[in-house]
């Protein structure tokens, strides 16, 4: 039998380090999930991610890529790196990053090297072998209702800056809406007529319009805010004292200080933690989880049902309204509740 020579050469063969020119290779990657229209944050994400790994792997002055170096990157994550050392004003000196964040690192890894799989660039991918970390299930912060009053009241809503970040907390309370789709809001994304704020698909999450409702209380205090500024309906909602942009991360300083000024030690103070708040309070209040799902803009029920856990008795309260034994057969509580019956 004659050996023909193949038509085509992979780089790597299976098992076999992986050479890769990374630097290349990563914007050919970006590129592609571009032209796929991926939203700019996972690019973003993406980007951050594999820029990190090329980072450490440089500067360990390595040739090719194995399961067992991506292990030991892994572990470096775990064990040595300093959380936020490559964010100009936030190092945190903590050292190790939590499992949620290593798992994304392996995800975005795992991506990264099926695509060079798919391209043929490699005949294998190093990071199939990666395991996740165990990561505690439904362990985030609740702010108490007390503490929310506490930071409302933190601001001084006399002078604009503390009228804005009051409304900022009012909306992230009454919305649960994420810090990026926040402050992407603009003026003329509030309907106070209808009393909605539109989360546009550029801001989003999902990359899908979302409309979410707001109360009477929150409309009346930003047509406050907005008759405080000299705005166009197309210029952001949130501004600095110098009438630019204001951007989250400026915003979520403010809060950590709000909070030392309430004298609030329990949860993280973040903007995040309000999602979590509004969340909770809006399942305690018989708010319907369907409705959640679409206010805050997760793309199944499997996210949202996270923070059933933390509705506590409630479930029982709600289960002794909906009960169709106690709506059929409990006769004394008639009077309370009026007959129901099925129709």
């Amino acid at each position: 039998m004659v050996r023909r020579e193949p038509q085509f050469t992979f780089v790597s063969k299976g098992g076999k380090p992986v050479r890769l020119a990374l630097e290349k290779n990563i914007t050919q990657f970006l590129d592609s999930k571009r032209r796929a229209k991926r939203s700019e944050k996972t690019i973003k994400a993406y980007k951050q991610t594999l820029d990190q790994f090329h980072k450490w792997y440089q500067s360990g002055n390595h040739v090719a890529i194995t399961t067992e170096i991506l292990r030991h990157y892994i572990d470096y994550l775990t064990f040595s790196k300093e959380k936020w050392d490559d964010h100009p004003t936030n190092p945190t000196g903590t050292v190790g990053l939590a499992p949620k964040s290593v798992n994304n690192t392996i995800k975005f890894l795992r991506i990264f090297f099926n695509y060079m799989v798919d391209e043929r660039i490699i005949s294998y991918s190093p990071a199939a072998a990666l395991q996740y970390q165990k990561v505690e299930k439904d362990t985030f912060a609740v702010f108490t209702d007390e503490e929310v009053v506490k930071l409302l009241a933190a601001p001084n809503r006399r002078v604009y800056t503390g009228l804005r970040d009051y409304c900022m907390m009012l909306v992230l309370c009454d919305t649960g809406v994420r810090l990026s789709e926040l402050t992407g809001i603009r003026v003329c994304d509030i309907d106070f007529r209808l009393r909605h704020i539109a989360i546009m698909p550029e801001t989003s999450k999902s990359g899908a319009l979302r409309i979410v409702p707001i109360s009477p209380l929150t409309c009346k205090e930003l047509e406050k805010l907005i008759a405080f500024m000299n705005v166009e309906p197309t210029d952001y909602l949130w501004l600095t004292q110098f009438g630019e942009r204001y951007l989250g991360n400026t915003f979520a300083k403010m809060l950590k200080i709000y909070a030392k000024r309430a004298n609030i030690v329990g949860p993280r103070v973040s903007p995040h933690t309000f999602r979590h708040y509004f969340a909770v309070k809006f399942l305690r209040g018989g708010g319907d989880i369907m409705a959640l799902v679409r206010i805050m803009g997760h793309i199944s029920i499997e996210m949202t049902q996270t923070y059933v856990r933390y509705t506590g008795t409630v479930l029982s309260e709600q289960h002794d309204k909906a009960s169709p034994v106690t709506q059929l057969l409990d006769k004394g509580n008639e009077k309370k509740r009026g007959k129901q019956k099925f129709k």
